[in-house]
């Protein structure tokens, strides 16, 4: 009696291990999709609520009641990126690019979008808008905009 593996033995254990492989690849890469576009899309909101939260550091001097666009902080959405700026003195608070397949696009289907957070926090223009986070495979994350800077989204 012969120790070691047979051919037809080693033949059958390699084609076991590329049938599973075969079935995990793509699963894997649905995985990772879902996990770049959940990345983003919080990215997204933490770096919303920033904008917020410095477009409503103002002097107390002045009215708080008025608009003081001086203070407000704008963001500009490209299909790989977004930056966001003092909106006064062009000065760049962040700019981010979005991970490999992930793509930004607005219902209309324009490639750059503003929106401004004036210094109450308030979007301008004041109208319900809505961003969409795109992956590879076509999974998608609506982020919906009110006038008064609330913001909210879902996966479809």
């Amino acid at each position: 009696m012969q120790k070691g593996f047979a051919t037809l033995e080693i033949i059958f254990a390699t084609l076991i291990i590329a049938i599973l492989m075969g079935a995990a690849i793509p699963n894997a890469a649905r995985i990772i999709d879902r996990v770049a576009l959940d990345y983003e899309t919080k990215k997204l909101y933490t770096d919303l609520r920033f904008m917020q939260s410095l477009g409503r550091m103002t002097n107390m001097n002045d009215s708080h009641f008025k608009t003081n666009l001086d203070n407000a902080i704008n963001l500009t959405i490209y299909t790989d990126r977004y930056i966001f700026e003092r909106f006064s003195n062009s000065k760049v608070y962040g700019e981010h690019y979005f991970s490999n397949g992930v793509t930004a696009s607005k219902k209309n289907g324009t490639e750059i979008w503003q929106i401004t957070f004036d210094d109450m926090g308030k979007v301008t223009p004041a109208l319900s808008n809505s961003l969409t986070l795109n992956s590879r495979f076509k999974k998608k994350t609506n982020i919906i905009f009110d006038s008064v800077g609330r913001f909210r989204g879902g996966r479809e």
